[in-house]
């Protein structure tokens, strides 16, 4: 379970540093901790638009969290980008992993 203080201390430092994709992650990762699906994707989405380079992970779980909020479509359009970002890191484990959700999305 996410600890609400600490929620609040990212939200600050999300907003305090806009452009700072840690933050945003950071942010992204409790919420989706704390089950805030809506929220959490706004700020997966954040962070994989700053472009830091290795955005395999966040995709994943900006799919789940999209996937956990009725969105297969969205869901569907980040494990793709997931695996394609994955790959293109050589984390070849990762994109394994982002297959078989899109696998478990569309069956």
């Amino acid at each position: 379970m996410s600890d609400p203080s600490r929620l609040d201390k990212l939200r600050d430092m999300a907003a305090r540093f806009p452009r700072d994709p840690r933050a945003r992650y950071f942010l992204a990762h409790e919420l989706f901790r704390a089950e805030q699906w809506g929220e959490a994707a706004a700020q997966y989405e954040a962070y994989v638009a700053l472009q830091p380079g290795d955005e395999g992970a966040a995709l994943k779980h900006l799919g789940l969290c999209h996937e956990r909020s009725g969105r297969s479509d969205l869901a569907a359009a980040a494990y793709r980008r997931g695996v394609e970002n994955a790959l293109a890191h050589g984390h070849d484990g990762l994109a394994s992993e982002i297959r078989f959700l899109l696998d478990e999305l569309d069956s």
